[in-house]
């Protein structure tokens, strides 16, 4: 079930990143240079609340933890992204429908 788990929270992530990164090149913007700087700049250019771009960069930080492996535990993130990121998901998804 972990795995499972793992797994979509993964695709979650990596779904919101290439929409970040869409928007972003479909708006002109400059190119972002990682992933987390293309949730800043949706905030920076006012795509998305600033504020909600800072709390919701974890996303990328995420991503790269679990696309890795490092071999560590993910059960507290897991968990931590079950009971906000969901809900930061569905906020992110509704800003980004709004466009």
């Amino acid at each position: 079930m972990k795995k499972i788990v793992e797994r979509s929270a993964y695709l979650a992530a990596e779904i919101a990143l290439d929409i970040a990164e869409l928007v972003i090149s479909l708006k002109g913007l400059p190119k972002p240079s990682s992933y987390s700087d293309s949730i800043f700049k949706l905030g920076e250019y006012t795509l998305i609340p600033k504020d909600f771009s800072r709390r919701f960069v974890y996303i990328a930080g995420l991503r790269n933890f679990l696309a890795h492996d490092y071999e560590v535990d993910t059960a507290s993130d897991l968990k931590r992204f079950l009971k906000t990121g969901l809900n930061d998901m569905k906020k992110f998804s509704s800003l980004m429908e709004g466009l």
